[in-house]
């Protein structure tokens, strides 16, 4: 990742107000890692840090057990969500944290998610290209209401000038390169 990708996702935490989100995704890896819970970084923060500055309200972190690590993150600090059983929020800062399960599906897409193996308490991301499949395969089994997905695909191949072979995962990749072929007409 370059400094200036870096730079810009640094400029808009902290023009955007979202220095919470920062510390609370410090605050949930320092946990994780207290109780040796490896993870992964994943969703609009994850966008960010991969070149799309934009705006995210929440962390998305991949885990291996998302029972346990909920059970370690509200003994330290955060508070489990009523009605939820991936999502606990911040009590300092508010911020809501969604827990996602590596190596298991969260819709109907053709993929899982990828399984965490480092434990750390610096941000370990998804490879871009692990980013752009995840982000597909939960467009494909959504649609319109994971809009969102979709347009990060599209932002994150200008971003970073990605070309129409770059290596997502074979079940999305016809999705993919039709997507790049519409930016590219």
């Amino acid at each position: 990742m370059s400094t200036a990708f870096q730079e810009k996702a640094a400029f808009l935490r902290e023009s955007s107000g979202s220095t919470s989100i920062q510390t609370t995704l410090l605050k949930v890896l320092k946990v994780l890692k207290l109780f040796g819970i490896p993870h992964y970084v994943c969703g609009g923060y994850a966008v960010q840090e991969h070149g799309y500055p934009r705006f995210t309200v929440d962390v998305d972190i991949i885990v291996p057990d998302v029972g346990l690590a909920i059970e370690k993150l509200s003994l330290n600090g955060f508070r489990t969500n009523p009605g939820s059983t991936m999502t606990v929020t911040d009590r300092e800062t508010k911020v809501e944290v969604d827990l996602l399960p590596g190596g298991r599906k969260v819709d109907s897409g053709p993929l899982t998610l990828p399984m965490p193996t480092t434990v750390s308490d610096e941000p370990q991301l998804l490879t871009l290209a692990a980013l752009i499949s995840a982000k597909l395969s939960t467009w494909l089994a959504r649609g319109i209401v994971r809009l969102r997905d979709q347009s990060d695909v599209v932002e994150l191949i200008q971003a970073n000038h990605l070309p129409r072979d770059f290596p997502v995962a074979p079940e999305v990749s016809a999705e993919y390169q039709r997507i790049w072929d519409e930016l590219h007409k």
